[in-house]
């Protein structure tokens, strides 16, 4: 049986979601005081709006299941990433504007900077970047709905795992995980609760409310920005 790429891109987020640990180092400011300039690198993303299920039935039946659950919440996925695009949200944009702004209201310089990246996952190397700034921060971006099992509310869900790297020594100055909405329980992240007004009972329900769902994903960003903010302060 083939299966397919995003499917299995699917399966392997539900058993990533499930528990991966994440190393946090927090910014000394005192220490890092020629931290002027940032390169903020636009976020690692799929491009999509997820509807995952992490409780899905089907991951209870071995490999089959498995790729019953992944193509089920694909589908998902794929229609409720046409309404968002459809209503213009452009999720990354609206991230990094508002990321760029609060850490020149912190007191640095922001370069924004568009790297090419092999796969959604921090850079392996920073090497051919650019070379006027102190340090580049590179966040990776998570976003969508998902539910703990079949009888769960759909919660809106914006996480971004994030780290600030030394230019020329790579040496790792902050980094952090950072989730609004759901809990996943992925390592220690720091968690900020979703409105329950943003939380829906079913699938068809999320669907059919896509004005209040996009709004439930937006009211994530500037709370997890404003954390962001506050971390590496000077």
């Amino acid at each position: 049986m083939q299966i397919k790429r995003s499917c299995l891109i699917c399966l392997i987020l539900i058993l990533t979601l499930a528990g991966c640990a994440t190393h946090k180092q927090a910014f000394n400011k005192a220490a890092h005081q020629d931290v002027k300039t940032i390169g903020l690198l636009e976020p690692a993303t799929s491009g999509e709006f997820l509807v995952d299920n992490l409780g899905h039935p089907g991951t209870g039946f071995g490999l089959v299941g498995g790729i019953v659950a992944a193509i089920d919440m694909r589908s998902k996925s794929k229609r409720f990433t046409e309404l968002m695009k459809e209503r213009e949200f452009k999720v990354v944009d609206e991230f990094n504007r508002m990321l760029a702004a609060e850490l020149q209201n912190a007191g640095y310089s922001v370069k924004l900077l568009n790297p090419e990246r092999p796969k959604q996952a921090f850079l392996e190397d920073y090497g051919g970047l650019d070379k006027d700034v102190d340090a580049y921060l590179d966040p990776t971006l998570t976003v969508g709905y998902f539910c703990a099992s079949v009888t769960a509310d759909y919660i809106p869900s914006v996480r971004t795992s994030l780290r600030l790297v030394k230019r020329g020594t790579n040496e790792i100055l902050y980094q952090e995980l950072i989730a609004y909405g759901y809990e996943t329980r992925q390592g220690d992240a720091v968690t900020i609760a979703a409105d329950n007004e943003y939380c829906f009972k079913d699938y068809g329900s999320l669907a059919a409310n896509p004005e209040q769902a996009m709004e439930g994903l937006r009211r994530g960003l500037p709370l997890i920005i404003k954390r962001i903010a506050t971390d590496l302060g000077r």
